[in-house]
């Protein structure tokens, strides 16, 4: 499988570009310990793989992509609890409240109906299950532009936007960072990929937003 920019496909895709990607899942690996983890766009499935070595009890990959699902079957569906399937993320083949996890990086970002992938992210999630998400930061990559930079991008979002959005379907909704930007002059620090506290102000901005929010039970009243 070639590289494209759209997937990361590991032992091609540059390593600036692989680091970014797997610190998120390193980061996501503290929240999926013994739980059931589905990762909604998991490319090639390099994720999916290292959070079941991690210590995830069982984890599904989807992605809309036939040829990246074969991929990752290919290559990383081993007796560790990987597994993958080809689906879409606005129509996800599950029944509701199944997953304890449902993990996606840099996914909503991709997708015209992005209030929809939402809604089937939370109808998969068990009462209290967590939602573990990143998308670009709108500040960083397309501030002053109508369209996304990148081809492969529908809409990017503004921290405060991501936040809102997230709202309407989640609670308890913390943002984390990664990849500052100092932003007198655009110069981003290389030498640390890890995933840390949400930095926004005037002089410093995180390139990437990973939020975490909970799906609270409805109201039985």
């Amino acid at each position: 499988m070639e590289f494209t920019g759209e997937r990361v496909v590991p032992g091609k895709t540059p390593q600036t570009i692989y680091d970014e990607h797997i610190y998120r899942y390193i980061f996501a690996t503290s929240l999926t310990k013994n739980k059931v983890v589905l990762d909604v766009a998991c490319g090639t499935g390099y994720g999916v793989s290292y959070m079941a070595e991690k210590g995830a009890r069982e984890v599904i990959g989807v992605d809309i992509s036939a040829i990246a699902a074969n991929y990752a079957r290919e290559r990383f569906s081993k007796d560790n609890g990987a597994s993958f399937i080809c689906a879409n993320a606005i129509k996800l083949p599950f029944v509701d409240n199944v997953f304890d996890v449902v993990v996606s990086f840099e996914t909503i970002e991709h997708i015209r109906q992005y209030r929809k992938f939402l809604e089937e992210c939370r109808r998969v999630l068990k009462e209290n299950g967590l939602l573990i998400c990143s998308t670009p930061n709108r500040r960083i990559f397309s501030p002053n532009l109508a369209k996304p930079v990148n081809t492969f991008h529908i809409k990017e979002f503004w921290p405060e936007e991501f936040y809102r959005l997230l709202r309407r379907y989640f609670a308890h909704i913390t943002f984390y960072g990664q990849c500052d930007v100092k932003l007198a002059d655009n110069s981003v620090d290389r030498t640390n990929y890890n995933v840390h506290g949400f930095n926004d102000n005037e002089f410093i901005s995180s390139a990437y937003v990973v939020a975490v929010a909970r799906k609270l039970p409805k109201s039985r009243s």
